[in-house]
Parts: C-alpha cells; structure tokens; sequence
C-alpha cells in the first residue's frame, strides 16, 4: 500500500508465542527517503498524524512506550492472542502527550536507544521504581 511519505511508527502485526514482546515498533523518518509516497507491506501496523505531522519527539516517544516491558505487559494482559491489530492499538490507554515528548526527548538527548534505557526512562516517568521494587 502506497501511504504519504511523513513520519510513522510501524509495528510488527504478528508474533510467534516464543517471542518475548508482543510489541515491537520501529520509527520512520521521512527526511531519510526523498519520495512523496513509500510502500507498506499489509502485515505492519502504522501510527500516525492524520491531519498533520509527527515530530521526532514524539515519533521516539511512541516506540519508546511501544517497545517497553511496561506496555509490552499491559498489552499481553488484555490481549491473549499473538497478533496486534489496529483495532486493539486503538483500544490501549496512553500519556497524555506531553509525557510522550518528554520520553522522546530524554532519550534524544542521552543518545542511548537501548532498551534498558528505554525502559528506564519509562519507570521513572510513571514513577515505577518504587512500585516494582
């Protein structure tokens, strides 16, 4: 499918009951490919701005939250199966935005994407620590 080239998170459809996370999102920025459109396979699900665009804070915010062990659980809680529908990703409660920016920019800023910082920013901006400690 042929969809407007802005940016996106694109997240797996499908997983095997082997994988560790259910949720697995990628960012995409449209700055990396000079076309007005680009190509989406049918088996990833897409998350954008319908009337506008998403800004990298927010863009990595999102995959951030999406790939976390704290969402990654609460998504397995209330979904038992291995596929993720558009359906099921618009039923998930999430931040308000302004806490999706601020994932996003302290991971921009510490210019670390991996997932124990990921998941370390997460904790701490839903103040986890002390709960799951």
């Amino acid at each position: 499918m042929l969809i407007p080239n802005k940016n996106y998170i694109f997240l797996r459809r499908f997983s095997t009951k082997d994988d560790k996370s259910r949720l697995i999102a990628a960012p995409y920025f449209c700055n990396y490919v000079k076309s007005d459109y680009i190509g989406v396979e049918n088996k990833v699900n897409y998350i954008y701005r319908k009337d506008g665009h998403l800004d990298r804070g927010e863009v990595v915010g999102l995959c951030a939250l999406l790939n976390s062990e704290l969402f990654d659980t609460y998504f397995q809680i209330f979904n038992g199966n291995v596929n993720v529908s558009a359906t099921e990703l618009r039923e998930m409660r999430f931040p308000p935005l302004n806490n999706i920016k601020e994932i996003g920019n302290k991971i921009i800023l510490s210019n670390d994407y991996s997932m124990n910082n990921v998941n370390n920013i997460v904790k701490e901006l839903f103040e986890l620590e002390v709960i799951l400690n």
